[in-house]
């Protein structure tokens, strides 16, 4: 597998965090190590300051008591009786701080009964001291129980302290190596870390310069595109200009020879129509009517090819409801014929040329009214505002347009029906070509037999102010 300068920077980049995370995951280990060695230790001091209370606690309650029975002094004596309960509750607190240690539940098992046969022995000479006096409590106290207990309290304490000042040293060692270890392993990941940076950073470096290596054939191969589009379009631009100059002055030089065949067909139909046969006057009618399409069909062409001039050319403010007044007025034969009923909601103020808004309008409404069926038309138009434009709407009542056809009814020529409804098939096709002109979008909502709901958009940059009413 042979790895590119982007594949290995890549690679890079996936490895960098996972150095952060082991070095985190060591740092946790290593700390919890250290928390758990510390409480060992502080825990191993603990207990030796507790031994340590306790031996000292049992030499002042043992002085109070020599003092108490060779003056008698009874404020000795209450210093006695007060500090024995300490002594219970230091041996208590010891013994729950070492039950988790095998040797030195040992060791207190053998100084729990050492502790109350001293005080036994001491409780006897106090009591000697009081009920027969000096001598016989001094003689008490030369007695040997009293000062091997303590001599035995002492060994076992010494032994206590000596566990716990070698359990000490053991866990110094084990933190000690460990910490050394978690050193050396952070030491090893930081070089390899630091290496893995220089790598990346050095692919990186190979890495731009052959970005910019690209950019600059980029550059160049972009800059020769444009110049190749410059010339096409310039092409482009020059075989429209001459397609539309041929068409106009086609569509237009087709007119004069049409009118005199129109003409000379009407004059033959006046002069004798009657006189001949019947297939004679039906020939004549024939001729007539492919006139008037033909002648229909021309009239079209011109308006469509007029309809690719620049769509910045004529851009005025419009007021859509005048514009709408103005197709309405235009088709007011049409409207009266079939006496269809045209409403509106109120239309904002657009940036548009008055002219193609009129035509769009007028291709739309007159379609209406042509494929109305056999109701009275009701057309009403609206707008809305959407994201970044703003919606016209045209609803009818008419025959509808099967679902399948939808997106073919704005073709050039494009009929869905025979010679039952006029019309050359050019009218939709005028109005997709001026708004896609001009920027925006058309389609269609329709079934058959529900009517049909056409929509086409204007840019919102379009729109001057909506109108009040």
């Amino acid at each position: 597998m042979n790895w590119t300068a982007q594949d290995k920077v890549r690679a890079g980049f996936w490895l960098l965090p996972f150095i952060p995370a082991v070095l985190c995951l060591l740092a946790i280990r290593t700390t919890a190590h250290l928390i758990g060695s510390a409480e060992d230790v502080a825990h191993t001091n603990e207990v030796e300051k507790k031994l340590e209370s306790l031996f000292s606690n049992l030499k002042d309650i043992e002085v109070y008591e020599r003092e108490y029975i060779l003056t008698g002094d009874e404020r000795l004596l209450k210093r006695y009786y007060a500090h024995k309960p300490d002594v219970n509750a230091q041996f208590a607190d010891l013994k729950a701080a070492t039950a988790d240690n095998q040797h030195q539940r040992e060791q207190i098992a053998l100084l729990e009964p050492i502790i109350p046969q001293k005080f036994q022995e001491m409780e006897k000479a106090i009591h000697l001291r009081q009920t027969e006096g000096l001598e016989a409590a001094s003689q008490s106290l030369r007695l040997e129980a009293g000062t091997r207990a303590m001599d035995d309290i002492r060994i076992v304490i010494d032994h206590m302290k000596t566990q716990e000042e070698q359990s000490l040293h053991d866990r110094m060692g084990d933190l000690t190596k460990g910490f050394l270890r978690t050193m050396i392993i952070f030491g090893a990941l930081i070089v390899v870390n630091i290496g893995l940076v220089w790598a990346v950073w050095f692919a990186m470096q190979r890495e731009e310069k052959e970005r910019q290596r690209e950019e600059v054939r980029i550059r160049e191969l972009n800059a020769e595109l444009e110049r190749r589009v410059e010339q096409r379009t310039e092409a482009l631009q020059r075989s429209n200009e001459d397609l539309q100059q041929f068409a106009y002055i086609a569509s237009h030089d087709l007119q004069e020879p049409l009118r005199m065949v129109a003409s000379y067909t009407e004059l033959l139909q006046r002069r004798y129509k009657g006189k001949l046969d019947a297939d004679a006057d039906q020939f004549i009618e024939y001729a007539i009517d492919g006139v008037k399409r033909m002648n229909n069909l021309i009239r079209d062409l011109l308006a469509y090819s007029r309809a690719g001039h620049s769509a910045e050319e004529h851009l005025v403010p419009v007021t859509t409801e005048e514009v709408l007044a103005t197709a309405l007025q235009n088709l007011r034969a049409s409207i009266g014929e079939v006496n269809a009923e045209v409403t509106h909601d109120p239309l904002p103020v657009v940036q548009y040329d008055p002219i193609r808004l009129t035509q769009v309008f007028q291709n739309l409404i007159g379609n209406a009214l042509k494929y109305r069926g056999d109701r009275t038309p009701h057309i009403h138009v609206s707008s809305k505002t959407r994201g970044s434009e703003v919606i016209f709407v045209v609803k009818d009542n008419g025959i509808g347009i099967d679902p399948k056809y939808h997106s073919q009814i704005f073709g050039i020529f494009k009929r869905l029906h025979g010679r039952e409804y006029e019309g050359t098939g050019i009218g939709l096709a005028m109005c997709k070509k001026i708004i896609e002109r001009h920027g925006g979008r058309i389609w269609v909502e329709s079934i058959v037999g529900s009517g049909s709901t056409f929509y086409f958009s204007i840019p919102n940059q379009t729109i001057v102010r909506a109108a009040t009413g």
